[in-house]
């Protein structure tokens, strides 16, 4: 932050008085409060803001010293030349030491309003995720708006950032949270018709709270799982609670950082793995880095080189500093049968869900080809359940030979780790424990989240807008589907409008298949573009309205500033410096600078007055 003593407010020990008049009680002079030019104060703090503070990379490759340095005499040199936006003398007031705290929060307020005017009043989604910084138990909620602006553009807007509450339900908190940020903007949840939510790892019923406030202001506001949000995250996270795979990605992320910190283990591991014959074409991966991080690739990997790598470690041990040998420690703690089991059990669960994964991070994606992955995976997944117990039991007990570690005794009564009451009481056997709660509990979790994210009506909402595809000459193109799809939005199609709807879109695709115009799309966000630029959406405005409810969902790809991209900044950003409603609501400046520079100092003074920042008496 920028210092009381920067803006010259006066200094609390400044004093009048001479040392030679002591023998004199002199009542002080009160020196009058120093003004200031409101405006150039604002223009300097839009700089810092647009420049992105210390903790963000504004893309240009240089540090925040030499941005502010070289950067800063050409803006005030601009400002300076610019033609005079007002008469009079200059506006001066009085800034109290909070003024960059309230200037933001005041710029927030614009920009969320800003967002809301491009909006127009219009339709729109919302997409929340949360985020957490790497190594704390700090969580964030980050909201976003989805809509179609003006130029038939999509736009995932940021609406702000919101730590979670200290208290032990955060739900209603969060809740009531993400209701004063639309609030605040003007935006009413009677004009939401999509709804997604990233947020791996977070309770149902925190889930619940915020479907059922959407849900119960307009029935037509359809959850659809957001293409932005990797599957995997949230296939990992949904097992946490099975200790021995929380236990697994710490350990392997141990294991991770001591690849990156000791050249020693990782010379020695590279060499091994070349002398059994394997081309090591890329390093070894830290499972999970980010919230966007591929644990697929790093358990993989982990799981092909688990040999060497722990002969590696036995090398390691012995000629290292203390803190690479606590590290090795760590890792070979952690190298139990337990260990390897979940390691080859999630690697065959995320090998299964692998295609999926990656077809829901393609920006064209294709709804028919998804659909038939999602039903493939879990099939195979039931099957793996049902009947692949024997074999993956094999696999683990020949991996544990080869690495000399001890196999349980299937037939032996179960002994948990942790004693419980009933442990005395309990006849399960290993086999029991490890063949029903270990194996099959996690394969259902992992059902539990396709039924959860990728319900009946989802999925069929999704596959049904892909039928405006422009792909191919239209190749998809259903207009029976088209008009089923209509059907999910009463409020925007009656009866009537459905039967006209069903004409233009006949009319509609004979024009678009002989208008070159239209020719080389492959993505609805690319159409709705094309149909302002040519009026089309215009001609067919109902067609165009579809394609717009479309687009809204935010399980359909866009092609224009993806909230992925986003929240990998805001998670590299609140990694470095914690977040406040300081740093919440400069990330929002920054991250959308177009929003943000339409606004005047004239929308902001108010805020200044009503927090204190007061002009001169007269």
């Amino acid at each position: 932050m920028v210092s009381k003593k920067y803006w010259g407010l006066p200094s609390d020990d400044s004093s009048d008085t001479d040392d030679s008049d002591v023998e004199m009680e002199e009542v002080p002079q009160v020196q009058p409060a120093k003004l200031l030019d409101v405006d150039t104060a604002i223009d300097f703090m839009r700089f810092v803001f647009k420049e992105g503070l210390a903790f963000l990379d504004n893309g240009s490759g240089r540090c925040l010293a030499d941005r502010m340095f070289v950067d800063l005499g050409g803006f005030m040199v601009d400002k300076m030349l610019e033609q005079p936006q007002r008469d009079g003398p200059c506006r001066m007031r009085m800034l109290k030491p909070t003024f960059e705290n309230d200037l933001a929060q005041a710029f927030a307020k614009e920009a969320r309003k800003g967002i809301a005017k491009e909006l127009q009043g219009d339709f729109f989604g919302i997409f929340v995720d949360m985020c957490s910084p790497r190594d704390t138990y700090k969580y964030y909620m980050v909201l976003f708006a989805r809509y179609v602006n003006c130029k038939g553009e999509v736009e995932e807007r940021l609406l702000g950032i919101v730590p979670d509450s200290d208290t032990f339900d955060s739900a209603p908190y969060l809740k009531a949270a993400a209701l004063s940020m639309l609030s605040e903007a003007g935006l009413s949840l009677q004009s939401v018709r999509g709804q997604g939510y990233g947020m791996p790892g977070y309770s149902d019923k925190f889930l619940n709270e915020l479907t059922s406030m959407l849900d119960g202001a307009h029935a037509s506001a359809y959850y659809v799982h957001p293409h932005v949000c990797p599957l995997h995250v949230h296939l990992v996270t949904a097992c946490y609670d099975q200790s021995e795979l929380f236990q697994l990605i710490q350990t392997l992320d141990v294991l991770s950082n001591l690849v990156q910190k000791s050249p020693q283990f990782t010379e020695k591991l590279c060499t091994l793995i070349q002398e059994s014959g394997v081309n090591l074409d890329n390093d070894l991966r830290k499972p999970g880095e980010t919230n966007w991080g591929s644990y697929y690739e790093a358990i993989v990997k982990f799981a092909a080189h688990i040999t060497p790598i722990c002969d590696a470690l036995e090398f390691v041990d012995e000629v290292s500093r203390d803190d690479v040998k606590f590290m090795v420690y760590k890792i070979n703690q952690g190298l139990t049968y337990d260990f390897f089991f979940g390691l080859l059990l999630m690697q065959d669960v995320l090998g299964v869900t692998n295609e999926l994964s990656l077809a829901l991070d393609r920006k064209g994606r294709d709804a028919e080809n998804f659909a038939a992955l999602l039903q493939d995976a879990k099939k195979q997944l039931q099957v793996m359940r049902d009947s692949g117990w024997t074999p993956f039991l094999n696999r683990v007990g020949m991996l544990c030979n080869d690495n000399d570690i001890p196999m349980a005794t299937m037939g032996e009564k179960y002994v948990p780790r942790r004693r419980s009451k009933d442990a005395e009481a309990t006849t399960k056997t290993y086999l029991d424990y490890y063949h029903v709660d270990f194996f099959q509990k996690v394969i259902n979790k992992q059902l539990e989240v396709f039924d959860r994210r990728f319900t009946k009506e989802s999925s069929e909402l999704v596959l049904l807008a892909s039928c405006l595809n422009p792909r191919n000459s239209f190749h998809s193109f259903d207009k029976d589907k088209l008009v089923r799809f209509a059907r999910y939005y009463p409020s925007e199609f009656s009866d009537s409008a459905t039967a006209t709807l069903e004409l233009q879109l006949e009319a509609f695709i004979r024009d678009v298949r002989s208008d070159a115009r239209f020719l080389g799309m492959d993505a609805l966000s690319s159409l709705s573009a094309r149909m302002v630029e040519t009026g089309k959406n215009i001609a067919y405005p109902l067609v165009y309205l579809l394609l717009k409810l479309a687009l809204i969902l935010p399980g359909t790809p866009a092609t224009v500033k993806p909230a992925s991209t986003a929240m990998k900044l805001i998670e590299s950003a609140i990694t470095r410096e914690p977040c406040n409603q300081w740093i919440s609501d400069c990330l929002l400046l920054f991250l959308e600078p177009d929003i943000f520079e339409s606004i005047t100092n004239d929308a902001v003074i108010p805020y200044l007055e009503a927090a204190g920042h007061s002009e001169p008496a007269a």
